[in-house]
């Protein structure tokens, strides 16, 4: 009887653990490269791919002015982001995932904290390919 009880409350815990596993799904804002500077479309898009491969994420669908972008997680966690650009800058925006936990409440998603961490190092590596680019020569 205790272990059949024991193993309730701990069935409970972890299904509580999991459901606050998740974080508000953070949707970054639209990143512009350097006031005044312009890059072609050519080395934004590498700026893109480059940031991305930095933190192991690959190209996984393209068309003008937009970049798929997704990224695996040790086979467990996969992610995919579509990043939009133009001449002066980029904006990241969620497009799916897999084992993610990503649900949506009221209108605000939620997902696993990790999402948050990458879609910030991938925003900040970006950034900084961009920036090297536009920097003047």
């Amino acid at each position: 009887m205790k272990k059949m009880i024991a193993g309730l409350v701990l069935a409970s815990l972890v299904g509580v653990a999991q459901a606050r596993g998740t974080v508000a799904l953070l949707e970054p804002e639209r990143v512009t490269v350097v006031t005044g500077a312009t890059l072609d479309p050519e080395q934004m898009k590498q700026a893109i791919v480059r940031g991305g491969a930095k933190y192991d994420w690959t190209v996984s669908g393209e068309e003008p002015g937009k970049l798929r972008l997704k990224y695996n997680k040790q086979n467990r966690h996969e992610v995919e982001v579509a990043v939009s650009y133009d001449t002066t800058g980029f904006q990241i925006r969620y497009v799916g995932s897999v084992n993610m936990k990503y649900e949506s409440k009221d209108g605000v998603a939620f997902i696993h904290p990790g999402y948050n961490t990458w879609i910030t190092n991938l925003n900040r590596a970006i950034s900084s390919e961009a920036g090297a680019l536009a920097a003047p020569k």
